[in-house]
């Protein structure tokens, strides 16, 4: 009987010690209209190289000296497209991690570049984009109030077209 007690003790003291959950982060998601982006040889469907696609992402956050500091990995997949070149030519494609506080004001907006070999015909390959990003001033109490905003830099014009050409 005795023995029992004591490893009933045990147990209990075990889920007592059990660490506490991580302080909640700022919310991230990938803006629609900016999570695909495609490398083009000229106009026609048939003249895509490539299309690029953020798929997801992964990480979290850590808080220090009264800072909220991000730690993220985003998964963007490039695939060929009916003008993929059979030797891999260099991809260069700039992306954006954009930070909107809790009023949903952006005060920061960092650009990042995607370098790779552009993929081989039949050949699709995902590129993992690591980032850190520290924004000042930010408590664990205020940190779900404030958002991360992954996305491609596209050019003004094709924003706007992409903005005009979406399902409401």
């Amino acid at each position: 009987m005795r023995a029992s007690a004591g490893a009933l003790v045990l147990a209990l003291c075990a889920c007592a010690a059990t660490p506490s959950a991580p302080p909640p982060c700022p919310r991230p998601a990938i803006v629609d209209g900016a999570q695909t982006v495609e490398g083009r040889n000229g106009p026609a469907p048939t003249d895509i190289r490539f299309r690029a696609t953020m798929t997801g992402f992964g990480g979290g956050c850590r808080y220090e000296g009264g800072d909220v500091v991000l730690v993220y990995a985003l998964d963007i997949a490039l695939v060929p497209g009916p003008a993929a070149m059979q030797e891999s030519a260099p991809v260069s494609l700039p992306w954006f991690v954009a930070v909107a506080d809790p009023t949903g004001t952006i005060v920061d907006k960092q650009l990042f570049e995607l370098r790779s070999e552009a993929p081989l015909p039949g050949r699709p390959k995902l590129v993992v984009e690591r980032l850190e990003q520290r924004i000042r001033g930010v408590s664990p109490a205020e940190g779900p109030g404030w958002r991360i905003y992954f996305g491609f830099e596209l050019d003004p014009e094709e924003a706007r077209a992409r903005l005009r050409t979406r399902p409401r």
